[in-house]
């Protein structure tokens, strides 16, 4: 039987300038010599730096300045290996699973063999060195980073397939990726089997295949019971369960056992169909952007996906389930892994298998800011070609992969005009889809994103030519707080697979990436600042909108991120309402590669929601109801006006609009009609229903104390069969900007704790406004809090309960801290929440 050796785990490390490293390699090389630190595999070269104490951590203010001459040296990873009984007839094979970027291979100093690509696996026959039973140095000397582009470069000079980010990007500094940073291990026996499932559902869903080219026997297991076994490379079972995106069904997914060579390897698989179909209202000659799955429409209700670290060799397998554990509990089905990161981890998809997670896949290319055309030279392509090849077969299987793109925003650059996004006609991009279309043809390919005609969500654009807004991207700021909702109610597009707007970090991520003395000024004059996030330093918009008045970075945090929260609930809201024209919204973005001060990330870098994950969150829900109107400030007018959307239908909604003490301005009640039935659209039978215009409400403002706070309150009763009843709250202003909000006289809610849930009671005063709840321990504590709410609005009289999910936080230091605009910070402890 042929065994699989892992050799992960502690290895040595060190770093070489020139070719010295061949000093260090050879058979006189001693173990004990001075210079040599722990490394570990899989890992990264600066993560192992940075926890040995040989570099300063480079997540802390700008630290990583110092270590932007790591990656312009060799560095050579070695470990003893030794076989103490090998068959004449058997091989020894040393597997690779991913290094990053180029290595060669030594044994005793001898070289074995050399690879260059990060995302492509790789073997080396080691049995003639092996033979002998004696114990081996292995060393495996990974090279000086390649030369690459930052954000602001050229991609026709890229020549690698490489996560691009780590060399400059606005949300993440110059720190390039090396390392043995997928796992590694000695195969003994036959040459090595690595197994490549590809499934198929036959049309009517009512058979699902599996085939592994190569293999001799297959096992299909549904949890623990066996229910197919063949003999055989292919294997099929009848009317499978299906797999389903998150919100639609249950994610069910399959164990396959295949054995070849003495060898056998288990794959998670499931069953599904998934097609992309032309959109409802679309122009002539639009690419289609509804995604069907076994049969159904289903709006993308997605995410955009960054490395889940700069150092994504070293993520820890708890930090990656959580950040996806939080993609699922926002209600998201869908997130597009950005052309700027990686081609993702086999752990990645499994946990996205098991959530019920579809994944847009982009190949590692992207724009840059001088040029965002790739290379068309022959090396370049042959490289593609590849690479193409290993990362489909081996992620084909998974059916939470839905969808193949060629890279992230390659685009023409027209002067004075909108940049005119690639399609197939360009060399590299007609590789990769060829590669799809050969290895993984039931999945579509698109060349890029955005694939226009217009690349911008711009409301010149839009006003010009309405038709034109296919697939676009953009803005990724606030736009104010007038022109954010009339560029967002404007919108037409079929797709919007990136929009963002921008905001602080959270308290205790500020804290523990900032000292006090350096956390102000806020802007772009404090060098800090400059350098965690200066992109997204949006501090002169944010004095703005709260009238100048913001004096400390208490303040300044709480009113970006009260913009941002605001500002991306009514961007996602407004794209909803668009189905079935606009078939999915994607905001930029969820995670966070590298802790910045200012970032347009739903999560802070440790993993703790940011209040703008929880507006999102609430437009995602499968029962919403939402409004559109003009603007966030009404200075001057005589009455606010309101659209009331909600669906699904049939239900009722009650509207209200009401001052801070709790007086009623307006109120008014709709019924939702039922949900279109099937002869309504016979194209798409078992479309869900669109967001439904159910009525209007107007409150007049003439008596309105000027400059006050008022709310827009909705609350919607669904049908029976919809579950309870929702509710949506906008904090809107009678004056020129928000900074009524700086002067709001104090509320009293008790606070209290019991079972697992955090009990508001409003007490006296007037209405709280925006009661945050974050995790209140000290940075860099283990595990997550995770309530279910946040800017929670409590009306005068009002309780509410927000349950709070913890994960892997010591029972004895669970604390949270709660606080409002106008509600002072307290500490509850929670011992007693969650497991």
């Amino acid at each position: 039987m042929s065994r699989i050796l892992s050799l992960d785990g502690e290895w040595q490390l060190r770093g070489c300038l020139g070719q010295s490293w061949r000093w260090f390699t050879g058979p006189d090389a001693a173990w004990d010599r001075p210079g040599w630190s722990s490394g570990r595999v899989p890992g990264s070269v600066l993560a192992d730096l940075a926890r040995t104490g040989q570099v300063p951590g480079p997540y802390f203010e700008r630290n990583s300045l110092a270590l932007e001459w790591v990656p312009a040296r060799h560095w050579i990873y070695r470990r003893w290996l030794q076989v103490t009984t090998l068959g004449p007839d058997e091989l020894a094979t040393l597997c690779f699973a991913g290094v990053d970027y180029s290595a060669t291979v030594l044994i005793d100093g001898y070289e074995l063999g050399q690879h260059e690509g990060c995302f492509a696996p790789f073997d080396i026959d080691v049995t003639d060195v092996l033979r002998d039973g004696r114990r081996h140095l292995l060393s495996v000397v990974v090279h000086a980073a390649p030369p690459s582009e930052p954000q602001v470069g050229d991609t026709s000079a890229v020549r690698v397939h490489k996560s691009r980010m780590g060399y400059g990007w606005d949300f993440c500094p110059r720190m390039v990726h090396q390392g043995i940073w997928r796992p590694v291990s000695l195969h003994i026996g036959a040459a090595p089997f690595h197994p490549h499932p590809a499934t198929s559902t036959v049309p009517g869903l009512d058979e699902g295949r599996v085939k592994v080219p190569g293999a001799e026997h297959l096992a299909l297991y549904d949890g623990e019971r066996l229910i197919a076994e063949a003999q055989a490379d292919e294997i099929g079972v009848g009317h499978p369960q299906l797999w389903w995106p998150n919100g639609q069904g249950a994610p069910h997914c399959y164990r396959l056992r295949a054995r070849a060579r003495g060898y056998e390897a288990g794959s998670l698989i499931g069953f599904r169909t998934f097609d992309l179909v032309a959109n409802t209202g679309a122009p002539a000659g639009a690419r289609p952007y509804t995604a069907v799955v076994n049969g159904r429409p289903v709006f993308l209700k997605g995410w955009n996906w960054v490395p889940a670290d700069a150092l994504y060799g070293a993520v820890p397998p708890a930090r990656l389930a959580h950040l996806l554990h939080l993609a699922q509990y926002s209600g998201a089905n869908c997130l597009r892994v950005w052309g700027g990161g990686l081609l993702e981890t086999p752990e990645f998809y499994e946990q996205c298998d098991v959530k019920g997670l579809l994944v847009w896949q982009e190949f590692s290319m992207s724009s840059s800011g001088m040029g965002s055309v790739p290379a068309h030279d022959t090396a370049f392509l042959r490289l593609m070609a590849r690479d193409a090849e290993a990362v489909i077969v081996e992620r084909r299987h998974h059916p939470s992969l839905a969808i193949w793109g060629g890279g992230n925003e390659l685009a023409q650059h027209v002067p004075g005009r909108d940049d005119a996004p690639l399609d197939e006609t360009t060399p590299v991009l007609a590789v990769l889809g060829q590669a799809v279309r050969e290895l993984d043809g039931g999945r579509p390919f698109l060349p890029t994103s955005p694939t226009g005609p217009h690349f911008l969500n711009r409301l010149d654009l839009i006003r010009a030519n309405p038709e034109g807004q296919h697939d676009v991207h953009g803005p990724w700021e606030h736009q104010g707080l007038v022109d954010h909702n009339v560029l967002y109610d404007a919108g037409t597009c079929l797709m919007h697979s990136e929009l963002g707007v921008e905001g602080m970090t959270n308290r205790r991520a500020l804290e523990a990436l900032v000292e006090p003395e350096h956390r102000w000024p806020a802007d772009r004059s404090n060098p800090v600042y400059e350098h965690l996030g200066a992109w997204w330093d949006n501090e002169p918009v944010v004095q703005r909108c709260f009238g100048g008045r913001l004096t400390n970075i208490d303040l300044v945090r709480r009113a970006s991120q009260h913009l941002q929260y605001d500002g991306l609930r009514y961007a996602v809201e407004a794209r909803l309402r668009g189905w079935p024209r606009t078939s999915g919204v994607f905001p930029w973005q969820l995670d966070e590669s590298y802790p910045n001060a200012w970032c347009t990330s739903a999560l802070d870098w440790s993993g703790a929601p940011k209040p703008a994950y929880y507006g999102v969150r609430m437009a995602y829900r499968p029962v919403h109801v939402c409004a559109r109107f003009p603007c966030w400030t009404w200075e001057g007018e005589p009455t606010f006006i309101a659209e009331v959307f909600a669906w699904p239908g049939p239900g009722s909604v009650t509207a209200r609009v009401i001052d801070l003490h709790g007086s009623v301005m307006a109120k008014t009640s709709f019924d939702v009609p039922p949900a279109p039935t099937p002869n309504d659209d016979p194209a798409h039978s078992t479309r869900p229903s669109a967001a439904l215009v159910v009525g209007k409400i107007s409150a007049p403002l003439e008596h309105a104390r000027a400059g006050s706070i008022f709310v827009l309150d909705l609350e919607y009763s669904p049908g029976a069969s919809a579950g309870r009843a929702v509710m949506n709250r906008y904090v809107l202003s009678s004056g020129p900007d928000l900074s009524p909000l700086l002067e709001l006289p104090p509320a009293q809610v008790a606070m209290s704790v019991r079972d697992g849930v955090v009990e508001l009671a409003h007490l006296s005063g007037p209405a709280a406004v925006g009661i945050t709840l974050e995790d209140g321990r000290p940075a860099g504590g283990p595990g997550w809090a995770l309530p279910a709410d946040n800017m929670v609005v409590l009306l005068p009289g009002e309780s509410a309960g927000v349950p709070v999910e913890w994960t892997s936080a010591p029972r004895q230091d669970r604390l949270l801290r709660v606080e409002a605009w106008n509600v002072e910070g307290q500490l509850l402890h929670c011992e007693d929440q969650g497991t």
